[in-house]
């Protein structure tokens, strides 16, 4: 299977904070990112995910193994103390 390799990392945060990280992360080199709202169960009890500052959002980016790394190296350093956070990589294949 053709593709460029590459990795995918996950950020499950609060909701409220989405407005900083995605700046961050552009700012951290991120050509692009992906906002999702999501709702479950883990670590800091079942977040509902049905009102905009109460909820969470999975963030996806997609980038090179170093840039993933200086973003989720951020993100720990900056928010872990005081907000729920689950940041995740996994290898993926850009196909186009």
């Amino acid at each position: 299977m053709e593709g460029e390799p590459m990795r995918l990392m996950v950020i499950v945060t609060e909701a409220i904070l989405e407005d900083m990280l995605v700046d961050e992360i552009r700012k951290l080199g991120a050509s692009g990112y992906t906002v999702i709202d999501a709702r479950g169960w883990g670590e800091h009890g079942k977040r509902r995910g049905n009102w905009r500052q109460g909820g969470n959002i999975r963030i996806e980016v997609l980038g090179s193994e170093e840039l993933c790394t200086r973003i989720a190296a951020h993100m720990r350093d900056t928010y872990q103390k005081d907000y729920g956070l689950l940041i995740y990589t996994t290898d993926a294949l850009l196909h186009n």
